[in-house]
């Protein structure tokens, strides 16, 4: 039975690096500058082209906060919740891994929260005419490359999580 949930362990845990190792990756750059005449030209003259590279963007994002939703769910209930709820039955319960599961599902709510924010505050941008408005236009552009900023921090904070919840694992598989 112990070597059963060795076994369940380890590949619950290979399962969810491989889904987060070939998940989609968003990209994020943050820039910050004044705006030049030229800029402002650039944004008004250009307008309808940016739209649409813009509605690509948010659909896209649309797919990938779909996707890593669903994977970080995975992760929280079919390897975390259910490791620690077998750990208990089996009275190997382990604080350190109860305390990952908990980061980690604290984290994951603030990307949701986090992924909210960012979207409507692109649908803010995408609601401004770009022609006529330029310099507002790109000041919410700037906030939302700050919100994609945060959410990019919260990925990373996951990762993080995930990193230690694997070493965690591989201790107790060492010590079982």
């Amino acid at each position: 039975m112990i070597i059963d949930m060795k076994k369940g362990i380890i590949l619950a845990f290979v399962a969810s690096v491989i889904i987060l190792a070939f998940s989609p990756v968003l990209t994020f750059a943050v820039e910050h500058r004044d705006l030049s005449d030229g800029d402002i030209g650039a944004i008004s003259q250009n307008c309808a082209s940016i739209k649409i590279h813009l509605q690509r963007v948010q659909k896209d994002d649309a797919k990938n906060r779909v996707n890593l939703g669903s994977q970080y769910e995975t992760i929280a209930t079919n390897l975390m919740l259910n490791l620690n709820l077998r750990l208990v039955k089996n009275g190997i319960a382990n604080a350190a891994l109860t305390e990952q599961q908990a980061t980690f599902t604290s984290e994951r709510t603030r990307f949701k929260d986090d992924f909210i924010g960012y979207s409507q505050e692109f649908e803010n941008l995408l609601n401004i005419n770009c022609k006529e408005e330029p310099i507002k236009f790109y000041r919410q552009l700037e906030l939302v490359r700050e919100k994609r900023a945060d959410i990019k921090a919260s990925m990373n904070r996951l990762n993080d999580i995930l990193v230690v919840h694997r070493q965690t694992i591989l201790k107790l598989k060492e010590s079982l």
